[in-house]
């Protein structure tokens, strides 16, 4: 019975190795997204139900969605300061697909909808 358990806590151990590796994968792609889903679709990867219990694996996942984080909060200050400098013209439009993709912020940067609008009304009253 010794040799099951001992078996057991190797694969979970390996399997905790490689979500890790996983993960630290991931940074790099989101550093380098250009775009919002890019950045929620890098984010969203399960965690298994095996390694819940698993601190480093949490670790893990937690310093990859405040990466994200971070990612996406830079992109949004970006595309704030792209309407400023937008012309009259093309404003609206622009304003259109930049709450499109706010809207299309879920799972574990679904917080950061609120921050965004807050940043646009701080950007409307400057102007």
């Amino acid at each position: 019975m010794a040799r099951v358990e001992y078996a057991d806590r190797n694969i979970l151990r390996m399997e905790a190795r490689r979500f890790a590796a996983r993960c630290d994968a991931q940074e790099g792609l989101i550093q380098r997204a250009d775009t919002l889903r890019e950045v929620l679709r890098l984010t969203s990867i399960p965690m298994p139900s095996s390694l819940a219990d698993d601190m480093d694996s949490r670790d893990a996942k937690r310093k990859l969605v405040r990466l994200a984080e971070d990612r996406a909060k830079e992109l949004i200050v970006e595309q704030i300061e792209k309407l400023g400098r937008a012309e009259d013209d093309f404003r609206e439009n622009f304003r259109v697909r930049m709450l499109d993709d706010w809207a299309n912020l879920t799972g574990p940067l679904a917080h950061l909808r609120p921050w965004a609008k807050t940043k646009m009304q701080s950007f409307d009253q400057a102007m």
